[in-house]
């Protein structure tokens, strides 16, 4: 054998070396690595009617408040009227009475009321 024949033999020894140990390391890891599929989505139908359903409730529940709303408003603004009006009758060096006493607590709750409400 010649000695170009002996570099070739040592240099394709060498590569057939390098590939079998590089398919000995990889595989196991490749093995190990096993993908797991992941789960499908839900079907569009199901979301829909869910949105839909929950949508539709908190519309009902929106007509329900927006009523209250404008109820206690007009309350309120009736209420903050016959103030009002027993203010301008009354005198202002006379005592307040019990009446004008209870007129602002009914409004102090109604405004309440209506704050309670519009956070909704």
């Amino acid at each position: 054998m010649t000695q170009v024949s002996l570099v070739h033999l040592r240099r394709d020894f060498l590569r057939y070396v390098a590939i079998a140990s590089s398919f000995a390391v990889g595989y196991p890891v490749l093995g190990f690595q096993k993908r797991k599929m992941p789960e499908p989505p839900t079907p569009a139908d199901a979301e829909n009617t869910k949105t839909t359903a929950e949508q539709m409730s908190q519309r009902a529940q929106l007509k329900l408040n927006e009523k209250e709303f404008r109820e206690s408003l007009a309350s309120l603004h009736q209420r903050v009227s016959e103030l009002k009006q027993d203010m301008d009758a009354m005198h202002t060096a006379d005592i307040f009475s019990v009446k004008v006493y209870k007129q602002t607590g009914e409004i102090e709750h109604l405004a309440k009321k209506l704050r309670s409400l519009a956070k909704i």
